[in-house]
Protein backbone atom coordinates (compact mmCIF):
# COMPACT_ATOMS: atom_id res chain seq x y z
CA UNK A 1 0.00 0.00 0.00
CA UNK A 2 1.25 3.48 -0.90
CA UNK A 3 1.42 6.19 1.75
CA UNK A 4 2.50 9.80 1.42
CA UNK A 5 4.29 11.86 4.06
CA UNK A 6 3.77 15.61 3.68
CA UNK A 7 6.21 17.83 5.55
CA UNK A 8 7.65 21.36 5.56
CA UNK A 9 11.25 22.47 5.05
CA UNK A 10 12.29 25.79 6.58
CA UNK A 11 15.42 27.35 5.09
CA UNK A 12 17.50 28.34 8.14
CA UNK A 13 20.37 29.42 5.85
CA UNK A 14 20.56 30.52 2.23
CA UNK A 15 20.19 27.65 -0.25
CA UNK A 16 21.99 26.92 -3.53
CA UNK A 17 20.65 24.41 -6.07
CA UNK A 18 22.49 25.00 -9.33
CA UNK A 19 20.59 24.64 -12.58
CA UNK A 20 22.05 22.10 -14.99
CA UNK A 21 22.41 24.53 -17.89
CA UNK A 22 24.51 27.09 -16.03
CA UNK A 23 26.94 29.44 -17.74
CA UNK A 24 30.66 29.35 -17.06
CA UNK A 25 30.63 32.77 -15.34
CA UNK A 26 27.21 32.54 -13.71
CA UNK A 27 25.31 29.99 -11.64
CA UNK A 28 21.55 30.31 -11.29
CA UNK A 29 19.63 28.48 -8.60
CA UNK A 30 16.45 26.46 -8.91
CA UNK A 31 13.42 27.92 -7.16
CA UNK A 32 12.62 24.67 -5.38
CA UNK A 33 14.36 21.94 -3.39
CA UNK A 34 14.92 18.95 -5.69
CA UNK A 35 14.01 15.48 -4.45
CA UNK A 36 17.53 14.24 -5.15
CA UNK A 37 18.96 16.68 -2.56
CA UNK A 38 16.43 15.59 0.07
CA UNK A 39 17.10 11.93 -0.72
CA UNK A 40 20.84 12.49 -0.27
CA UNK A 41 20.28 14.09 3.15
CA UNK A 42 18.06 11.19 4.19
CA UNK A 43 20.61 8.58 3.08
CA UNK A 44 23.30 10.41 5.07
CA UNK A 45 21.12 10.33 8.21
CA UNK A 46 20.28 6.69 7.54
CA UNK A 47 23.92 5.63 7.19
CA UNK A 48 24.96 7.48 10.35
CA UNK A 49 22.18 6.02 12.50
CA UNK A 50 22.43 2.48 11.14
CA UNK A 51 26.22 2.50 11.10
CA UNK A 52 26.33 0.80 7.70
CA UNK A 53 29.03 1.13 5.07
CA UNK A 54 27.30 -0.33 2.02
CA UNK A 55 23.72 0.58 1.11
CA UNK A 56 23.83 -1.73 -1.93
CA UNK A 57 22.96 -4.75 0.18
CA UNK A 58 19.73 -6.31 1.44
CA UNK A 59 16.94 -4.18 2.80
CA UNK A 60 19.04 -1.00 2.54
CA UNK A 61 19.15 -1.32 -1.24
CA UNK A 62 15.43 -2.04 -1.39
CA UNK A 63 14.57 1.11 0.56
CA UNK A 64 17.07 3.60 -0.80
CA UNK A 65 18.03 2.45 -4.30
CA UNK A 66 15.11 0.42 -5.62
CA UNK A 67 12.49 3.08 -5.01
CA UNK A 68 10.54 1.78 -2.01
CA UNK A 69 10.99 5.30 -0.61
CA UNK A 70 10.73 8.16 -3.13
CA UNK A 71 11.49 11.80 -2.38
CA UNK A 72 9.41 14.24 -4.40
CA UNK A 73 10.47 17.82 -4.97
CA UNK A 74 9.76 20.34 -2.21
CA UNK A 75 7.94 23.29 -3.75
CA UNK A 76 7.38 26.77 -2.22
CA UNK A 77 4.59 26.84 0.33
CA UNK A 78 1.65 29.21 -0.07
CA UNK A 79 -0.17 29.55 3.26
CA UNK A 80 -0.96 25.88 4.04
CA UNK A 81 -0.56 24.56 0.49
CA UNK A 82 2.27 23.09 -1.56
CA UNK A 83 2.47 25.10 -4.76
CA UNK A 84 2.73 23.57 -8.22
CA UNK A 85 4.51 24.64 -11.41
CA UNK A 86 2.43 27.13 -13.40
CA UNK A 87 0.94 25.21 -16.37
CA UNK A 88 2.70 26.12 -19.61
CA UNK A 89 -0.62 26.17 -21.49
CA UNK A 90 -1.72 29.62 -20.27
CA UNK A 91 -1.54 32.72 -22.46
CA UNK A 92 -2.55 36.36 -22.10
CA UNK A 93 -2.34 39.54 -24.18
CA UNK A 94 1.19 40.93 -24.18
CA UNK A 95 0.14 44.37 -22.92
CA UNK A 96 -1.89 42.78 -20.09
CA UNK A 97 1.13 40.76 -18.97
CA UNK A 98 3.30 43.89 -18.91
CA UNK A 99 0.67 45.79 -16.93
CA UNK A 100 0.01 42.88 -14.54
CA UNK A 101 -0.24 44.00 -10.93
CA UNK A 102 -2.89 42.19 -8.92
CA UNK A 103 -4.86 40.08 -11.40
CA UNK A 104 -4.33 38.59 -14.86
CA UNK A 105 -6.95 36.80 -16.94
CA UNK A 106 -5.31 33.74 -18.53
CA UNK A 107 -6.58 31.75 -21.47
CA UNK A 108 -5.76 28.11 -22.19
CA UNK A 109 -3.93 27.85 -25.51
CA UNK A 110 -4.42 24.12 -26.02
CA UNK A 111 -6.12 23.10 -29.26
CA UNK A 112 -7.23 26.66 -30.00
CA UNK A 113 -5.98 29.49 -32.20
CA UNK A 114 -5.25 32.63 -30.20
CA UNK A 115 -4.92 36.20 -31.45
CA UNK A 116 -1.45 37.33 -32.52
CA UNK A 117 -1.16 39.62 -29.48
CA UNK A 118 -1.13 36.69 -27.03
CA UNK A 119 2.03 35.25 -25.51
CA UNK A 120 2.79 32.59 -22.91
CA UNK A 121 2.47 33.66 -19.27
CA UNK A 122 5.89 33.45 -17.60
CA UNK A 123 5.22 35.79 -14.70
CA UNK A 124 6.24 33.18 -12.12
CA UNK A 125 7.43 29.58 -11.82
CA UNK A 126 5.08 28.40 -9.07
CA UNK A 127 1.44 28.96 -8.15
CA UNK A 128 -1.09 27.75 -5.60
CA UNK A 129 -4.33 26.41 -7.03
CA UNK A 130 -7.28 27.57 -4.87
CA UNK A 131 -10.95 27.46 -5.87
CA UNK A 132 -10.17 27.28 -9.57
CA UNK A 133 -7.71 30.20 -9.58
CA UNK A 134 -3.92 30.43 -9.40
CA UNK A 135 -2.10 32.49 -6.80
CA UNK A 136 1.44 33.61 -7.58
CA UNK A 137 4.00 32.05 -5.22
CA UNK A 138 7.24 33.96 -5.21
CA UNK A 139 10.61 32.60 -4.16
CA UNK A 140 12.92 35.33 -2.91
CA UNK A 141 16.40 35.02 -4.40
CA UNK A 142 19.52 37.12 -4.41
CA UNK A 143 23.05 36.81 -5.75
CA UNK A 144 26.67 37.41 -4.86
CA UNK A 145 29.60 38.35 -7.07
CA UNK A 146 32.85 36.52 -6.35
CA UNK A 147 36.36 36.91 -7.69
CA UNK A 148 37.74 33.58 -8.84
CA UNK A 149 41.55 33.77 -8.62
CA UNK A 150 42.94 31.94 -11.65
CA UNK A 151 46.05 29.98 -10.74
CA UNK A 152 49.01 30.81 -12.95
CA UNK A 153 47.21 33.68 -14.68
CA UNK A 154 47.47 37.43 -14.21
CA UNK A 155 43.79 38.16 -14.71
CA UNK A 156 41.17 37.04 -12.21
CA UNK A 157 37.65 36.02 -13.17
CA UNK A 158 34.37 37.42 -11.86
CA UNK A 159 31.81 34.76 -11.00
CA UNK A 160 28.18 35.39 -10.05
CA UNK A 161 26.10 32.88 -8.16
CA UNK A 162 22.47 33.02 -7.12
CA UNK A 163 20.81 31.56 -4.03
CA UNK A 164 17.44 31.25 -2.29
CA UNK A 165 17.22 33.56 0.70
CA UNK A 166 16.83 31.99 4.11
CA UNK A 167 13.58 32.07 6.09
CA UNK A 168 11.34 30.67 3.33
CA UNK A 169 9.12 27.61 3.61
CA UNK A 170 8.87 24.70 1.19
CA UNK A 171 6.62 21.66 1.30
CA UNK A 172 7.84 18.23 0.26
CA UNK A 173 6.34 14.78 -0.10
CA UNK A 174 7.84 11.36 0.58
CA UNK A 175 6.13 8.47 -1.20
CA UNK A 176 6.41 5.24 0.81
CA UNK A 177 5.53 1.89 -0.74
CA UNK A 178 5.75 -0.09 2.50
CA UNK A 179 3.99 1.23 5.61
CA UNK A 180 6.50 -0.56 7.84
CA UNK A 181 9.01 2.16 6.85
CA UNK A 182 6.87 5.05 8.13
CA UNK A 183 8.05 4.93 11.74
CA UNK A 184 11.69 4.75 10.69
CA UNK A 185 11.35 7.74 8.34
CA UNK A 186 9.69 9.81 11.06
CA UNK A 187 12.42 8.88 13.54
CA UNK A 188 15.18 9.86 11.12
CA UNK A 189 13.65 13.01 9.61
CA UNK A 190 10.94 14.57 11.77
CA UNK A 191 12.03 17.84 13.42
CA UNK A 192 15.59 17.20 12.27
CA UNK A 193 18.22 19.60 10.95
CA UNK A 194 19.50 18.67 7.48
CA UNK A 195 21.91 20.31 5.04
CA UNK A 196 20.78 20.62 1.43
CA UNK A 197 22.30 21.92 -1.79
CA UNK A 198 25.72 23.37 -2.52
CA UNK A 199 28.39 25.05 -0.34
CA UNK A 200 27.16 23.30 2.81
CA UNK A 201 30.48 23.90 4.52
CA UNK A 202 30.40 27.65 3.83
CA UNK A 203 27.24 28.79 5.57
CA UNK A 204 24.66 27.45 3.12
CA UNK A 205 22.11 24.67 3.19
CA UNK A 206 20.92 24.39 6.79
CA UNK A 207 17.22 23.44 6.91
CA UNK A 208 14.68 22.34 9.50
CA UNK A 209 12.22 19.52 8.78
CA UNK A 210 8.81 20.28 10.31
CA UNK A 211 5.23 19.01 10.51
CA UNK A 212 4.94 15.37 9.38
CA UNK A 213 1.48 14.30 8.14
CA UNK A 214 0.69 10.89 6.61
CA UNK A 215 -1.90 10.49 3.83
CA UNK A 216 -3.19 7.33 2.18
CA UNK A 217 -4.16 9.13 -1.05
CA UNK A 218 -1.88 11.11 -3.33
CA UNK A 219 -1.87 14.69 -1.94
CA UNK A 220 -0.71 16.09 -5.30
CA UNK A 221 -4.35 16.00 -6.44
CA UNK A 222 -5.50 18.19 -3.56
CA UNK A 223 -7.39 21.30 -4.62
CA UNK A 224 -8.08 20.36 -8.24
CA UNK A 225 -11.70 20.36 -9.32
CA UNK A 226 -11.98 16.85 -10.65
CA UNK A 227 -13.98 13.83 -9.63
CA UNK A 228 -11.83 11.61 -11.85
CA UNK A 229 -14.81 11.15 -14.19
CA UNK A 230 -13.40 11.67 -17.66
CA UNK A 231 -15.12 12.36 -20.93
CA UNK A 232 -13.65 12.48 -24.42
CA UNK A 233 -10.45 14.35 -23.46
CA UNK A 234 -7.80 14.13 -20.77
CA UNK A 235 -5.04 16.60 -19.85
CA UNK A 236 -1.69 15.43 -18.50
CA UNK A 237 0.04 18.11 -16.39
CA UNK A 238 3.70 17.52 -15.44
CA UNK A 239 4.22 18.34 -11.75
CA UNK A 240 7.97 17.73 -12.02
CA UNK A 241 10.50 17.32 -14.82
CA UNK A 242 9.94 14.08 -16.74
CA UNK A 243 12.74 12.05 -18.34
CA UNK A 244 10.92 9.87 -20.86
CA UNK A 245 12.17 7.14 -23.21
CA UNK A 246 10.05 5.66 -25.96
CA UNK A 247 9.66 1.93 -26.58
CA UNK A 248 13.01 1.72 -28.40
CA UNK A 249 14.93 3.54 -25.65
CA UNK A 250 15.22 7.01 -27.22
CA UNK A 251 14.88 10.06 -24.99
CA UNK A 252 11.84 12.04 -26.10
CA UNK A 253 10.08 15.25 -25.11
CA UNK A 254 6.74 13.79 -26.20
CA UNK A 255 4.71 11.26 -24.23
CA UNK A 256 3.26 9.10 -26.97
CA UNK A 257 -0.29 7.83 -27.25
CA UNK A 258 0.60 4.13 -27.13
CA UNK A 259 2.25 4.55 -23.74
CA UNK A 260 -0.79 6.36 -22.28
CA UNK A 261 -3.17 3.77 -23.75
CA UNK A 262 -1.11 0.91 -22.30
CA UNK A 263 -0.81 2.42 -18.81
CA UNK A 264 -4.53 3.34 -18.55
CA UNK A 265 -5.69 0.22 -20.46
CA UNK A 266 -7.76 2.28 -22.91
CA UNK A 267 -9.04 1.22 -26.32
CA UNK A 268 -7.27 4.07 -28.06
CA UNK A 269 -5.55 7.37 -27.33
CA UNK A 270 -5.03 10.16 -29.86
CA UNK A 271 -2.66 13.08 -29.28
CA UNK A 272 -4.40 16.43 -29.75
CA UNK A 273 -2.03 19.21 -28.67
CA UNK A 274 0.62 20.18 -26.14
CA UNK A 275 2.25 23.22 -24.55
CA UNK A 276 5.66 22.19 -23.29
CA UNK A 277 9.10 23.48 -22.45
CA UNK A 278 12.31 21.47 -22.57
CA UNK A 279 14.93 21.30 -19.81
CA UNK A 280 18.50 19.98 -19.99
CA UNK A 281 19.31 17.49 -17.23
CA UNK A 282 22.82 16.52 -16.15
CA UNK A 283 24.75 15.99 -12.94
CA UNK A 284 28.26 15.30 -11.67
CA UNK A 285 29.27 11.68 -11.10
CA UNK A 286 31.56 11.60 -8.05
CA UNK A 287 32.76 8.08 -8.82
CA UNK A 288 33.92 8.88 -12.35
CA UNK A 289 34.78 12.54 -11.62
CA UNK A 290 32.91 13.87 -14.64
CA UNK A 291 29.52 15.20 -15.72
CA UNK A 292 26.93 12.80 -17.08
CA UNK A 293 25.62 13.27 -20.65
CA UNK A 294 23.02 16.02 -21.06
CA UNK A 295 19.48 14.67 -21.40
CA UNK A 296 16.56 16.66 -22.76
CA UNK A 297 13.58 16.35 -20.40
CA UNK A 298 10.02 17.60 -20.32
CA UNK A 299 9.96 20.58 -17.96
CA UNK A 300 7.57 20.74 -15.01
CA UNK A 301 4.36 22.55 -15.93
CA UNK A 302 4.18 21.12 -19.46
CA UNK A 303 0.71 20.04 -20.58
CA UNK A 304 -0.46 17.35 -23.04
CA UNK A 305 -4.00 16.94 -24.36
CA UNK A 306 -5.30 13.57 -25.59
CA UNK A 307 -8.54 12.26 -27.03
CA UNK A 308 -9.42 8.90 -25.52
CA UNK A 309 -11.69 5.98 -26.26
CA UNK A 310 -12.68 3.67 -23.41
CA UNK A 311 -13.38 3.96 -19.71
CA UNK A 312 -10.71 4.79 -17.16
CA UNK A 313 -10.68 2.35 -14.26
CA UNK A 314 -10.18 4.11 -10.91
CA UNK A 315 -7.64 1.61 -9.52
CA UNK A 316 -5.60 1.57 -12.75
CA UNK A 317 -5.72 5.37 -12.84
CA UNK A 318 -4.45 5.69 -9.24
CA UNK A 319 -1.76 3.08 -9.85
CA UNK A 320 -0.47 5.04 -12.86
CA UNK A 321 -0.34 8.30 -10.88
CA UNK A 322 1.39 6.63 -7.95
CA UNK A 323 4.00 5.03 -10.19
CA UNK A 324 4.98 8.13 -12.17
CA UNK A 325 6.48 8.39 -15.65
CA UNK A 326 10.00 7.81 -16.91
CA UNK A 327 13.38 7.67 -15.19
CA UNK A 328 14.80 8.82 -11.82
CA UNK A 329 11.41 8.62 -10.15
CA UNK A 330 13.00 7.93 -6.76
CA UNK A 331 14.57 11.44 -7.02
CA UNK A 332 11.24 13.18 -7.60
CA UNK A 333 11.17 13.10 -11.40
CA UNK A 334 8.18 11.87 -13.39
CA UNK A 335 5.33 13.24 -11.24
CA UNK A 336 2.10 14.25 -12.98
CA UNK A 337 -1.66 14.48 -12.64
CA UNK A 338 -4.40 13.88 -15.17
CA UNK A 339 -7.30 16.35 -15.33
CA UNK A 340 -10.60 16.29 -17.17
CA UNK A 341 -10.24 19.95 -18.20
CA UNK A 342 -7.97 22.98 -18.05
CA UNK A 343 -10.14 26.06 -17.91
CA UNK A 344 -9.49 29.74 -18.51
CA UNK A 345 -8.80 31.35 -15.15
CA UNK A 346 -7.02 34.15 -13.27
CA UNK A 347 -3.54 34.58 -11.89
CA UNK A 348 -3.75 36.51 -8.63
CA UNK A 349 -0.98 38.44 -6.88
CA UNK A 350 -0.45 37.74 -3.19
CA UNK A 351 0.07 41.11 -1.54
CA UNK A 352 0.68 39.58 1.88
CA UNK A 353 -0.44 40.72 5.33
CA UNK A 354 1.67 43.88 5.47
CA UNK A 355 0.22 45.62 2.42
CA UNK A 356 -2.10 47.81 4.53
CA UNK A 357 0.55 49.14 6.92
CA UNK A 358 0.81 52.91 7.13
CA UNK A 359 3.84 54.76 5.83
CA UNK A 360 5.34 55.44 9.26
CA UNK A 361 5.28 51.77 10.19
CA UNK A 362 6.76 50.85 6.81
CA UNK A 363 9.54 53.38 7.33
CA UNK A 364 10.34 51.89 10.74
CA UNK A 365 10.38 48.37 9.30
CA UNK A 366 12.60 49.52 6.44
CA UNK A 367 15.07 51.04 8.89
CA UNK A 368 15.18 47.81 10.87
CA UNK A 369 15.76 45.80 7.69
CA UNK A 370 18.52 48.15 6.53
CA UNK A 371 20.20 47.84 9.92
CA UNK A 372 19.92 44.06 9.77
CA UNK A 373 21.38 44.02 6.25
CA UNK A 374 24.37 46.17 7.27
CA UNK A 375 24.90 43.95 10.32
CA UNK A 376 24.77 40.85 8.12
CA UNK A 377 27.34 42.37 5.76
CA UNK A 378 29.88 43.18 8.47
CA UNK A 379 29.34 39.74 10.01
CA UNK A 380 30.11 38.16 6.62
CA UNK A 381 33.24 40.31 6.27
CA UNK A 382 34.41 39.25 9.74
CA UNK A 383 33.71 35.57 9.06
CA UNK A 384 35.54 35.80 5.73
CA UNK A 385 38.58 37.29 7.48
CA UNK A 386 38.51 34.43 9.99
CA UNK A 387 38.41 31.91 7.15
CA UNK A 388 41.35 33.62 5.44
CA UNK A 389 43.28 33.28 8.69
CA UNK A 390 42.95 29.47 8.77
CA UNK A 391 46.23 28.87 6.93
CA UNK A 392 48.20 30.92 9.47
CA UNK A 393 46.46 29.13 12.35
CA UNK A 394 47.46 25.78 10.84
CA UNK A 395 51.11 26.85 10.55
CA UNK A 396 51.12 28.03 14.15
CA UNK A 397 49.65 24.75 15.39
CA UNK A 398 52.07 22.72 13.25
CA UNK A 399 55.08 24.45 14.83
CA UNK A 400 54.04 23.08 18.22
CA UNK A 401 53.60 19.48 17.00
CA UNK A 402 56.32 16.88 17.56
CA UNK A 403 56.85 13.39 16.12
CA UNK A 404 54.19 13.87 13.44
CA UNK A 405 55.95 11.28 11.26
CA UNK A 406 55.07 8.60 13.86
CA UNK A 407 51.49 8.69 12.60
CA UNK A 408 50.94 7.31 9.09
CA UNK A 409 49.35 9.37 6.34
CA UNK A 410 46.36 7.02 6.34
CA UNK A 411 45.73 7.76 10.02
CA UNK A 412 46.01 11.50 9.39
CA UNK A 413 43.57 10.92 6.51
CA UNK A 414 41.12 9.13 8.83
CA UNK A 415 41.10 12.10 11.18
CA UNK A 416 40.74 14.51 8.25
CA UNK A 417 37.67 12.58 7.07
CA UNK A 418 36.27 12.56 10.62
CA UNK A 419 36.64 16.32 11.07
CA UNK A 420 35.20 16.90 7.58
CA UNK A 421 32.08 14.93 8.51
CA UNK A 422 31.73 16.90 11.74
CA UNK A 423 31.36 20.13 9.74
CA UNK A 424 27.94 18.93 8.55
CA UNK A 425 26.71 17.91 11.99
CA UNK A 426 24.95 20.03 14.58
CA UNK A 427 27.63 21.05 17.13
CA UNK A 428 26.38 18.84 19.97
CA UNK A 429 25.85 15.88 17.66
CA UNK A 430 29.30 16.44 16.13
CA UNK A 431 31.02 16.53 19.51
CA UNK A 432 29.20 13.33 20.54
CA UNK A 433 30.26 11.68 17.29
CA UNK A 434 33.89 12.65 17.90
CA UNK A 435 33.81 11.33 21.50
CA UNK A 436 32.45 7.98 20.29
CA UNK A 437 35.22 7.79 17.70
CA UNK A 438 37.90 8.40 20.34
CA UNK A 439 36.29 5.91 22.74
CA UNK A 440 36.42 3.31 19.98
CA UNK A 441 40.16 3.98 19.41
CA UNK A 442 40.91 3.76 23.12
CA UNK A 443 38.93 0.57 23.63
CA UNK A 444 40.45 -1.30 20.69
CA UNK A 445 44.04 -0.29 21.47
CA UNK A 446 44.78 -0.69 17.77
CA UNK A 447 47.49 0.76 15.53
CA UNK A 448 45.62 4.07 15.55
CA UNK A 449 45.87 4.20 19.35
CA UNK A 450 49.59 3.44 19.30
CA UNK A 451 50.41 5.98 16.61
CA UNK A 452 48.40 8.92 17.91
CA UNK A 453 49.89 8.51 21.39
CA UNK A 454 53.38 8.99 19.93
CA UNK A 455 52.56 12.45 18.54
CA UNK A 456 52.72 15.44 20.89
CA UNK A 457 51.42 18.99 20.90
CA UNK A 458 53.61 21.04 23.22
CA UNK A 459 53.47 19.14 26.54
CA UNK A 460 50.39 17.02 25.82
CA UNK A 461 49.60 14.09 23.57
CA UNK A 462 47.94 14.82 20.24
CA UNK A 463 44.72 13.06 21.25
CA UNK A 464 44.49 15.28 24.35
CA UNK A 465 45.02 18.34 22.16
CA UNK A 466 42.22 17.19 19.84
CA UNK A 467 39.96 16.56 22.85
CA UNK A 468 40.54 20.05 24.27
CA UNK A 469 40.16 21.67 20.85
CA UNK A 470 36.82 19.93 20.24
CA UNK A 471 35.56 20.66 23.75
CA UNK A 472 36.25 24.39 23.28
CA UNK A 473 35.09 24.54 19.66
CA UNK A 474 32.05 26.70 20.61
CA UNK A 475 33.76 28.83 23.28
CA UNK A 476 33.19 32.38 22.02
CA UNK A 477 35.09 34.00 24.89
CA UNK A 478 38.17 31.90 24.20
CA UNK A 479 37.94 32.69 20.50
CA UNK A 480 37.69 36.42 21.17
CA UNK A 481 40.78 36.32 23.42
CA UNK A 482 42.95 34.22 21.11
CA UNK A 483 42.13 35.47 17.61
CA UNK A 484 44.25 38.08 15.87
CA UNK A 485 41.34 38.99 13.55
CA UNK A 486 39.81 42.27 14.68
CA UNK A 487 36.07 42.74 14.73
CA UNK A 488 34.53 44.92 12.01
CA UNK A 489 32.92 48.14 13.25
CA UNK A 490 30.64 50.44 11.24
CA UNK A 491 28.26 53.22 12.36
CA UNK A 492 27.91 51.91 15.88
CA UNK A 493 27.48 48.29 14.72
CA UNK A 494 30.05 45.61 15.54
CA UNK A 495 30.48 42.25 13.88
CA UNK A 496 29.79 39.08 15.78
CA UNK A 497 29.59 35.37 15.14
CA UNK A 498 27.57 32.57 16.66
CA UNK A 499 28.55 29.28 18.26
CA UNK A 500 27.53 27.22 15.23
CA UNK A 501 29.77 29.16 12.84
CA UNK A 502 32.64 28.99 15.37
CA UNK A 503 32.21 25.23 15.66
CA UNK A 504 32.37 24.77 11.86
CA UNK A 505 35.30 27.18 11.64
CA UNK A 506 37.29 25.16 14.21
CA UNK A 507 36.46 21.89 12.44
CA UNK A 508 37.87 23.37 9.22
CA UNK A 509 41.08 24.28 11.06
CA UNK A 510 41.47 20.65 12.15
CA UNK A 511 40.72 19.43 8.62
CA UNK A 512 43.41 21.68 7.17
CA UNK A 513 45.89 20.73 9.92
CA UNK A 514 45.48 17.05 9.02
CA UNK A 515 45.67 17.82 5.31
CA UNK A 516 48.91 19.74 5.95
CA UNK A 517 50.46 16.69 7.65
CA UNK A 518 49.43 14.41 4.75
CA UNK A 519 50.99 16.69 2.13
CA UNK A 520 54.20 17.46 4.01
CA UNK A 521 56.15 14.70 2.35
CA UNK A 522 55.08 15.83 -1.13
CA UNK A 523 57.09 19.08 -1.00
Amino acid sequence: MNSYIVYDIEACENLKFAKSNMQSDSEETMEYIPGTAIRGAYIYKYIIQKGIKNINEGIHRDKLLNGKIKFLNAYPKYKDKRSIPLPKSYFAPKEKIKAYNTSLKMKSGLDIKLDSGYEKVRTCEFVAFIDGEYYKTDVEKTSNLHINKMRGKKNNKLFRYEFIKKGQLFQGIIKVEDDSYLEEIEELFKDEIVYLGGSKGSGYGKCKIKGFKVFEENPEYEGFKTNKEFGEYIYLLALSDIIFRNEVGEYKTFIDEKYIAKELELDSVEFVDSCIEVKSITNFNNKWKCSTPIIKSIKAGSVFKYKISGNIDKEIFNSFLNKGIGERRLDGFGRFIILNSIEDTYLRENKGLNSNLNLDKESIDLFKKEKEQVNNIINLIYEKRLENDISLRVLELDEKLRNTERMSKSQWGNFKDLFTSLIYEEPKAGINKYNKYVENINSKRSTSFTQINQVWYENKKLIDFFNDFIENSMNLDLQNRNTRVKRVKLKGLESSTDREFLYKYNMRILVELCRFQIRKGEW
